[in-house]
């Protein structure tokens, strides 16, 4: 008995170092290929990433909008060492003295949105470090015909360098966007107006299981 307990401990041990391994391994081909520039690969671990945020719950402090926000993030490009994303935003509402009434705007909520989704981006996407991320986040509009219409409101780029320095936690989600190159416009009543975006640079390589990879959007 004592034979076959060692047996089956050791056993234990190879099919776990054999799986560390493996993983290891794993990861430092992953990190070769985006080190060489391999878009697609770059462009795998962030759908990835982004596939795991959709599947959790908000994590401890994200208010469920924010995380909402999160969780709609769509990759529109990537580069070598960057990746532009786009997330929807709107504005949030709660009963007051029986009535509803709005206690966020969608601009301040785009704005909660793009700081944690740089964040995110930055510091939580495995086996990737870019140099930069760029978010775009829009909202929805009525257009004269009376249908829903999401347009751009807030566009930012943060830069690596600027964000190591940056002390996340003890900023608020405007002051984070401050510190990069941040645009939006809000009217006299704080709400947001439509933005011209700038050009999207690089492309969405196509993906196993994907059909052909689309433009990325110039809105």
């Amino acid at each position: 008995m004592i034979t076959i307990g060692i047996i089956v401990v050791a056993a234990i041990f190879l099919v776990v170092g054999w799986a560390v391994t493996t993983e290891m391994l794993q990861q430092r081909a992953w990190r070769r290929r985006v080190a060489s520039g391999d878009l697609a690969i770059i462009a795998a671990l962030i759908e990835e990433a982004l596939a795991t945020w959709r599947r959790a719950r908000p994590p401890r402090g994200i208010p469920p909008s924010t995380w909402a926000g999160i969780q709609s993030a769509q990759l529109v490009a990537v580069e070598a060492d960057s990746a532009t994303l786009s997330a929807s935003a709107e504005g949030e509402f709660a009963t007051v003295e029986g009535r509803r009434v709005q206690v966020t705007s969608a601009l301040d909520a785009a704005i909660a949105i793009a700081a944690k989704l740089l964040d995110m981006m930055l510091y939580d996407v495995p086996n990737l470090r870019l140099g930069t991320v760029r978010v775009d986040v829009y909202t929805t509009f009525t257009s004269p015909d009376g249908t829903p219409d999401q347009r751009p409101i807030l566009t930012v780029t943060a830069d690596r360098a600027v964000a190591e320095d940056l002390p996340w936690d003890a900023l608020t989600p405007a002051e984070i966007l401050g510190r990069f190159e941040a645009h939006y416009e809000p009217d006299p009543a704080g709400r947001p107006v439509p933005i011209e975006l700038p050009p999207v640079s690089g492309t969405l390589p196509r993906l196993p299981g994907q059909g052909a990879p689309s433009e990325p959007s110039r809105e």
